[in-house]
């Protein structure tokens, strides 16, 4: 009878860890799959002319995919068109167009900008946190300056430039959106390949872009400042290619089913 107890006990016991390794290992399937999701998206890249197309990139962005707690990260060189996307994803997903104010945060490190009318909010965002971390030379230092527990909350959406600066923290975000910008001589091009895919610009905020003489890439150094008046913001020469890559399963099956899913 011993012999027989002691027989059950073990094989009960084996068949509960058993059970347990199974569970545990699906979890972290899914897990990993979550994670996958991004990577099985085949990759979404525009190409723009002037600015106020690469603003509707932005718009386009905000209006249709970003919920409340999505990140946006910049990627791009120094004048690659980092701060002229933020500007129009921020006008655009607090929908206030040219009467919104929006400057790079180059010594401020962060603006912040809330909707007045809480009722006229767009899919859930009350605020966009707007970030220029160039200055911040690790992870330690975003740690002492941000809060990102509140900074990554369900009612606001945060624009990071630099954000490579964020080392791991970036990973506290769930739904994310890394914007790769890169700016070019054109060549031989007459065909406008963005108006085929979008149609012309109207809206009086993005058209602005092209015109605006102040300071629009403001993401520069002290030891690489230029004169943005003469940089390829106004070059028609000039064309960004601007790629989207969603981190998250949630902004990934959103930017699925988005306008840009059917332009590419």
């Amino acid at each position: 009878y011993y012999y027989y107890y002691y027989y059950y006990y073990l094989n009960k016991n084996s068949n509960s860890r058993a059970a347990f390794t199974t569970t545990k290992a699906a979890a972290d399937d899914d897990e990993s799959n979550d994670k996958s999701a991004s990577s099985l998206m085949k990759k979404m890249s525009f190409r723009t002319k002037k600015p106020s197309q690469t603003g509707q990139i932005a718009k386009i962005l905000a209006e249709t995919v970003i919920r409340g707690g999505d990140v946006i990260c910049l990627h791009g060189t120094v004048g690659a068109g980092k701060s002229l996307f933020a500007r129009a994803f921020i006008r655009s997903a607090l929908n206030e167009g040219l009467s919104l104010s929006v400057t790079s945060p180059t010594y401020l490190i962060q603006n912040t900008y809330e909707k007045d009318d809480e009722s006229d909010t767009m899919k859930g965002v009350q605020k966009v946190h707007h970030f220029d971390l160039y200055r911040l030379p690790d992870e330690k230092s975003v740690m002492q300056l941000i809060d990102l527990e509140g900074t990554f909350s369900n009612t606001s959406v945060s624009v990071f430039e630099w954000p490579d600066r964020l080392g791991s923290l970036i990973e506290k975000a769930e739904n994310r959106v890394d914007v790769f910008i890169s700016a070019s001589a054109e060549i031989n091009s007459s065909e406008d390949d963005f108006e085929n895919k979008f149609g012309a610009v109207h809206e009086a905020h993005l058209l602005a872009l092209d015109y605006e003489s102040e300071e629009i890439d403001n993401d520069n150094d002290e030891d690489e400042e230029e004169d943005d008046s003469n940089d390829d913001n106004h070059n028609p020469k000039t064309i960004r290619t601007i790629e989207l890559k969603p981190v998250g399963a949630s902004i990934t099956e959103r930017l699925e089913e988005s306008l840009f899913s059917k332009k590419t």
